[in-house]
């Protein structure tokens, strides 16, 4: 019999959570071991000791083996940039070039960062240009945050991109080149949407309004309630006509739908934009799926809402849409929040 053998730990710290997952390998197959999801020491703030030792105890008491991490690096550390690249540039020389180029528009040194890169490169492809996906990260900052962890008892195996752990995560729901599909992160402060064409990094922005603490926010205002007794509201009733685990009033369910469902059409309509060019800027197959992760993806029935509107396939892709989970964490796994924690995971193969 095989011996089976584990990941190391995917860690994803938003602003208000932290996330943690790991996988166990056997037999060529991966299922999910361990999840846990714990609200950060200080949320908002950078990433510190606290949030270090919050994260011990957890692993701790939720099943996890190890102390080998894939963190994901924080968006605001990062340089990224979209360039065009001369297509008959390849290799090593086509690294430089655009080494160079994130350097000067980053207005910093080209030796000053560690760099990772998607080309997309349609197998027709006749451009003399190629759509090159940089990203940056200072070692200056990168050193910082290891040595934060492995003060604190870790061993630093990878500093992931995060857009590049979501969609190493989502690859089993994926749609096949040379369709796009585009990943959109419903976050508390933010909102981000991603286009992977196969296992190529294409394109990605930042979607302005709709982040999960603005209707959390205005719940609390409206209904004059705490921001917890608000989130939960957000994850029981959705913006189509399913009906609501819980008891409520058929005027307070219509109030509260009236603001769900304006909430998430200016989303959809901020959506239109990344989407228009996409289908422009990349022909052919276009964007044919869309998938929803992080917190805002768990309202009910907002991916069928998603369809109905865009009039594309649309799929929540939670750690339990994509990998098998033993029974006792089927609810962690259904948490769409978790999806780039399992993806960090999956950065390296068996130990």
């Amino acid at each position: 019999m095989r011996r089976s053998s584990r990941t190391v730990i995917g860690v994803d710290i938003g602003r208000h959570t932290i996330k943690a997952a790991q996988l166990q390998i056997g037999a060529g197959q991966r299922r999910i071991l361990a999840l846990s999801l714990l609200p950060r020491p200080q949320s908002e703030k950078e990433i510190g000791p606290e949030d270090v030792a919050a994260l011990r105890k957890s692993l701790k008491r939720h099943g996890f083996s190890g102390h080998r991490i894939a963190i994901a690096a924080p968006d605001r550390m990062l340089l990224r940039a979209t360039l065009e690249v001369p297509s008959k540039v390849a290799g090593a020389s086509a690294e430089q070039v655009i080494r160079m180029e994130l350097a000067r528009l980053q207005s910093v040194a080209p030796d000053a960062f560690e760099m990772a890169y998607w080309e997309f490169r349609p197998a027709a492809n006749s451009r003399p240009m190629t759509q090159t996906l940089a990203v940056g990260c200072p070692h200056d900052a990168a050193n910082a945050l290891l040595d934060l962890f492995e003060a604190g008892g870790f061993r630093v195996a990878a500093l992931d991109v995060r857009s590049a752990a979501v969609a190493r995560a989502c690859g089993p729901l994926l749609a096949p080149a040379p369709q796009i599909t585009a990943i959109v992160d419903l976050g508390w402060r933010s909102t981000s949407v991603l286009f992977v064409c196969g296992r190529s990094l294409v394109y990605e922005r930042s979607v302005p309004g709709a982040p999960v603490g603005e209707l959390t926010a205005r719940f609390t205002e409206v209904f004059a309630i705490g921001p917890g007794s608000a989130y939960q509201i957000i994850g029981t009733i959705g913006p189509g006509t399913e009906e609501p685990s819980g008891s409520y009033d058929a005027e307070s369910l219509a109030v509260i739908r009236k603001h769900v469902r304006a909430h998430f059409d200016k989303l959809l309509e901020e959506l239109k934009v990344p989407l228009s060019y996409a289908n422009h800027q990349f022909p052919g197959a276009g964007v044919q799926r869309l998938l929803l992760i992080g917190g805002g993806a768990g309202v009910p029935g907002l991916a069928s809402y998603f369809e109905a509107k865009l009039g594309i396939e649309v799929r929540r892709a939670a750690p339990g849409d994509l990998l098998d989970s033993p029974p006792e964490l089927l609810a962690k796994a259904g948490n769409p929040a978790q999806t780039c924690a399992v993806g960090l995971a999956q950065f390296e193969g068996v130990r």
